[in-house]
């Protein structure tokens, strides 16, 4: 009776530490799952935001392009 108590309380903390060890892994790859989204989302705003600040670059060049032909259509 002693060996069957005992052998069941060794399977009992297997089972335990097994089942820790199974839930902290798979949380911590949940984490950084949800860390790589964000950082690819962080990546793709970068990106836009990039990409805005080119456009408004090439409209105050246009803008500049558009002054000069404005004067010398005026000096005409």
């Amino acid at each position: 009776m002693m060996r069957k108590t005992w052998f069941l309380s060794l399977v009992a903390a297997i089972i335990l530490t097994l089942g820790i060890f199974t839930f902290n892994l798979f949380g911590k790859d949940n984490s950084s799952e949800s860390n790589d989204g964000v950082k690819q989302l962080s990546g793709k705003i970068d990106r836009v935001l990039k990409n805005q600040e080119d456009i408004i670059a090439k409209l105050a060049d246009i803008r500049q392009e558009l002054d000069v032909i404005r004067v010398r259509a005026s000096r005409r």
